[in-house]
């Protein structure tokens, strides 16, 4: 009888496999960043991970006719990257294929969204985010949250407030549901970073969540940020929620928000297209949906369509003004009647029209020496912004300005209209600020100028 040969063996999903974990490894020294989109995509990992080994327990060994390859042996294996969309080779950098996704691939998706039928976009968009308002899901939510909280503080009142774009009206059926879990009555306590108490509520929730998996999964503590939250995905409902434990101000921002979109429907309108807009350039990453709300409300605000919040807060009485620590959160409600503004047109034109004039507007701001602050909703210079808020600021911050005051060199500053000491996109680097610069410019060149009829 002859020699018998031997055949290499290499499972495919094993050299996958080694690529990952290489891949995974390298990224994670430099790349320390979690976000959904992560979290939703290791999660994914792991469950098809766990749903191959139950379904595959036959394990294969060598033989005299087979050898399996080993790890080692895969070392000079690389992958090469390129995108289907555009046809573009991009190399062995993972790092360059994830800038081209985020960056230039995204032009098209961009200008596909500009050039989009605006009737039907509203129709389909606006229609999903009405009913996203109230949904029975929410119950569901707040009925378990409340049932794994109670046996942790027994003796402790407790409350669930929503907020976000979902109770605005611009959620999208992907949007995360916003909570403000009150563990003993702390809806008017202000922190300006979040108390030991604050953290130990947190880790307290967290632990208990993770052991009921079949109704919490994919539960992520952030507790090093300035309001620390829980990212957990509710299973009974599929909605994923953040839910924090200090600072009420989101609740108050979503009613002030939700009157502005009632009394002048384009802001609204202009905000729900912005958020697509965010997604498709992937600005949205550095630009939270809150960010773009507020500088929508301030383009209209030059305009003189939208009030100032100043205005809005000026008429309170203020022996029932609800505060927040310091800052005071109660406003007046209004009609553009009442304080002699017009209703901006709805229709599909207008909006485009203004959509156009939104990117021309922040195209010529001076983010240098300017702030956007709704809360004067006029031109308001940096050097003379804390010079006009008002007592409630000024009190506040003198007892420790290094600690307290609105961070003002960044990039850019978009001012919080009720907690005024904070700037909203202060995380936002300078080349993310450019990015925005350029992709408003690029969206004032394809938005069409001609009219379509309605």
């Amino acid at each position: 009888m002859g020699e018998v040969k031997v055949q290499n063996y290499l499972n495919p999903i094993t050299l996958e496999a080694d690529l990952f974990v290489k891949t995974f490894e390298k990224l994670s020294v430099n790349f320390k960043y979690i976000d959904k989109n992560v979290i939703h995509a290791l999660n994914k990992v792991v469950t098809s991970i766990e749903k191959f080994l139950e379904q595959n327990n036959q394990e294969i060994v060598d033989t005299k006719q087979s050898r399996l390859v080993e790890r080692a042996e895969m070392a000079g294996i690389e992958q090469i990257y390129r995108c289907s969309k555009c046809k573009t080779d991009l190399g062995k950098s993972i790092e360059r294929a994830a800038e081209h996704v985020a960056t230039k691939c995204k032009n098209k998706e961009t200008k596909s969204l500009l050039t989009a039928d605006l009737n039907k976009f509203f129709t389909d968009h606006l229609l999903i985010a009405d009913k996203l308002k109230s949904i029975p899901e929410y119950d569901v939510i707040e009925t378990q949250l409340l049932s794994l909280v109670k046996p942790l503080f027994p003796n402790e009142p407790l409350r669930v407030y929503r907020f976000g774009s979902r109770l605005t009206g611009i959620g999208e059926r992907d949007s995360d549901v916003d909570i403000f879990l009150d563990i003993g009555d702390t809806f008017k306590i202000f922190e300006n970073r979040a108390s030991q108490g604050t953290i130990e509520k947190l880790k307290k929730v967290f632990k208990a969540m993770k052991n009921v998996p079949k109704i919490w999964k994919i539960v992520v503590k952030v507790d090093k940020a300035r309001v620390p939250i829980i990212k957990a995905y509710n299973d009974s409902t599929g909605i994923e929620c953040d839910i924090g434990f200090s600072n009420s101000l989101g609740v108050l921002n979503t009613k002030l928000i939700e009157h502005i979109f009632e009394i002048q429907p384009i802001a609204r309108h202009m905000c729900l297209f912005l958020k697509w807009w965010l997604r498709r350039t992937g600005l949205n990453e550095d630009y939270s949906t809150y960010s773009i709300v507020l500088m929508v409300i301030y383009f209209l605000q030059m305009r003189e369509v939208v009030p100032s919040v100043e205005f809005l807060q000026k008429r309170i009485d203020f022996n029932k003004a609800i505060s927040i620590g310091p800052w005071l959160g109660t406003f007046v409600s209004c009609t553009l009647n009442e304080i002699k503004m017009e209703e901006v047109p709805t229709t599909a034109t207008n909006v485009q029209m203004h959509l156009k004039l939104f990117f021309e507007f922040y195209l010529q701001f001076d983010f240098k020496t300017n702030v956007v602050c709704p809360y004067l909703g006029k031109l308001v210079k940096i050097v003379e912004l804390e010079k006009q808020m008002p007592t409630w600021y000024t009190y506040y911050v003198e007892c420790s300005p290094a600690d307290r005051m609105i961070e003002l060199k960044k990039a850019m500053i978009v001012q919080d209209p009720i907690q005024l000491n904070h700037n909203v996109t202060k995380g936002v680097e300078k080349s993310r600020f450019r990015d925005l610069i350029e992709y408003m410019r690029l969206s004032t060149q394809i938005i069409p100028t001609t009219k379509k009829k309605e």
